[in-house]
């Protein structure tokens, strides 16, 4: 029956490992990529813009429209034979083709040049989403994987916590050891259970958000699994060298520089309101009437021999000069300088939040390098002093009490070393993308 029961275990055991996915950094960023919503807009917004935008020649092509009316006229007249009002009704048929283009006007160039910027604008908005989605997927990535890390830790020091529990019980029941002892480590065993629950609802609550993040539904929280990511090469340069690079290649300091050129364009679209306007005009019209009910035989032309007849042909120039709208252009004028400044304290803001980034990201790099070698020094002096108070207590020199202590001490140790050195891989990462817009 034993036999069978760990057949079944094992077999549990198997099946969940096998169940298991593993997830990569690369993974998460192409899942997201193609699941966010976000970038979707994005791509809508680049193809609105790419079907605004047309060639200035576009714009002085002629407006050309054509209308017909038919209408009766139903009233009253003096027949002249015997100078009494008769009624009378005239059916009348108007027809025109009419066609007007612009010869000179300013704003169809500039409109022109405008859209393409915001052609180019549309696509760095979508990078720029797709860097700051980056961004957060990398952080989320490392804070499961640190938990994940920490969980394991906590499983293999459960296990010497298993040991001593059993020995001391034992032990205590023999009488070798205090009733006290057996006490303070059923405390620090039931502690440890907590602290291995709580850090598995921690890690699924953060695979869950992960994976929402990624909008994916197909995998649970408890079957996805982290690869460790390869340690990035330490960043080594100067913070102004970092932050000339990142100009060149960061999508949100392009995607604010293609904004202001935007707004500088529309400036220039209000001023031209002050430009003349030349455009030609044609207009082909002609109309047909026929009267109904008319006193004495009335006799008109067919309807095509009149159309034919009272055609007419109106061709011309105009010139139309702005003079004076109510100071609307000057009022317009000025918004429009004051969304390019806005535009401009814009880019602004975001090189300085780029320099303010690297400045933090670099530092917080260093000290952490700095604590990883100090932590490591401090985790083998712990471990020394774990292996040396185990010894004692198991020949009984030391209580329960010192050697939980002890060990505590030692866990406290690797949970710091364990999250200096997550941290400073996440930091090096990070900047590389701030550098590059890219992963090594």
């Amino acid at each position: 029956m034993k036999a069978i029961i760990l057949y079944i275990a094992f077999f549990i055991t198997s099946f969940t490992v096998s169940a298991q996915e593993l997830w990569t950094l690369q993974r998460c960023l192409e899942t997201g990529s193609v699941n966010n919503l976000s970038f979707r807009l994005r791509q809508l917004e680049i193809l609105s813009a790419q079907t605004t935008a047309r060639s200035a020649v576009m714009g002085f092509l002629p407006v050309v429209n054509a209308t017909a009316n038919h209408s009766y006229s139903i009233g009253s007249t003096i027949d002249p034979a015997t100078n009494n009002r008769v009624s009378s009704t005239i059916q009348s048929d108007n027809f025109s083709v009419n066609a007007q283009m612009d010869i000179v006007n300013f704003n169809n160039f500039t409109e022109a040049r405008r859209n393409k910027i915001a052609v180019l604008k549309a696509t760095a908005n979508k990078a720029a989403t797709e860097a700051e989605y980056s961004l957060s997927i990398l952080e989320n990535y490392f804070t499961v994987l640190y938990t994940q890390e920490l969980l394991k830790i906590q499983q293999g020091q459960f296990e010497n916590a298993k040991y001593n529990l059993e020995r001391l019980k034992k032990e205590a029941a023999l009488g070798s050891k205090p009733q006290s002892d057996l006490y303070d480590m059923q405390v620090s065993y039931a502690q440890e259970e907590n602290n291995i629950l709580a850090t598995t609802q921690l890690l699924y609550n953060q695979k869950l958000a992960l994976l929402q993040f990624m909008n994916v539904t197909s995998t649970s929280p408890d079957a996805m699994v982290l690869e460790h990511v390869a340690m990035a090469e330490t960043n080594t340069k100067p913070v102004a060298d970092l932050y000339e690079n990142a100009l060149a290649s960061y999508p949100k300091i392009k995607a604010a520089e293609l904004n202001e050129a935007v707004a500088a364009k529309n400036v220039t679209i209000q001023k031209n309101g002050y430009l003349p306007v030349l455009s030609a005009f044609y207009s082909y019209s002609s109309f047909y009437y026929l009267p109904i009910n008319q006193p004495g035989d009335v006799s008109v032309n067919p309807f095509w021999k009149q159309l034919a007849d009272n055609k007419n042909h109106y061709v011309g120039l105009q010139l139309s000069v702005p003079l004076f709208n109510g100071l609307k252009t000057r009022r317009d004028v000025q918004l429009a300088k004051i969304e390019r400044q806005k535009a401009t304290v814009g880019v602004e803001q975001e090189k300085i939040a780029l320099r303010q980034a690297i400045e933090q990201e670099t530092a917080k790099q260093e000290q952490n390098i700095v604590l990883v070698n100090k932590l490591e020094e401090t985790r083998k002096l712990a471990q020394k002093s774990f292996e040396t108070t185990q010894a004692k207590f198991t020949n009984g020199i030391v209580e329960a009490i010192v050697f939980t202590s002890s060990k505590n001490q030692l866990l406290t140790t690797e949970y710091n070393l364990l999250k200096a050195k997550f941290t400073a891989q996440y930091l090096s990462l990070k900047l590389h993308f701030l550098e590059t817009n890219g992963f090594p």
